[in-house]
């Protein structure tokens, strides 16, 4: 797995990947796992290419100072020497996806979810709070609302002038 828009640069070129195109990996990974446990028929495609991406992942992660530092190109032999955050959670992110087939899918009613629903939520008979006449506008009520509105709309249109 490599990110196409910056990572392909000549061999030693410095990597243009800018910090959010650094993690985009770990996003990738991501998707790709819970669309292989959403959609057992992807699993078959998707998990050999995760399981390649994390083999390649940690081979990248044996550089820096601690040597466990994960590198940007995993298609580099060893550590490439770009580091950062978004290199450290492309390279957890890919190998835990592998954990996909460990787990099932989400829950619902025909496999082991608990939550229950009310249909009839929100329906049956509306309460009116007492002392609650609605219909009780008098003429003086209408000229006070109208009046409010003028101000807020003017207010609103010289703000937006």
């Amino acid at each position: 797995m490599y990110e196409a828009a910056c990572e392909r640069n000549a061999p030693g070129t410095p990597t243009y990947c800018n910090v959010d195109q650094r993690s985009f990996k770990a996003y990738l990974s991501r998707w790709l796992a819970a669309t292989a446990v959403l959609v057992p028929w992807t699993r078959d495609t998707i998990t050999p290419l995760l399981r390649a991406s994390a083999i390649a992942a940690a081979q990248s992660c044996s550089g820096g100072l601690d040597g466990v530092t994960c590198g940007n190109k995993w298609w580099v032999e060893g550590w490439d020497g770009i580091y950062g955050v978004g290199e450290q959670m492309s390279a957890l992110e890919v190998i835990q996806s592998n954990l996909m087939t460990t787990i099932t899918g989400p829950l619902s009613d025909t496999n082991g979810g608990t939550s229950k629903g009310d249909t009839g939520a929100g329906g049956g008979e509306v309460r009116v709070p007492d002392g609650y006449h609605g219909d009780d506008m008098s003429a003086r009520d209408r000229k006070g609302a109208l009046a409010l509105t003028v101000i807020l709309v003017l207010a609103t249109l010289s703000t937006a002038w």
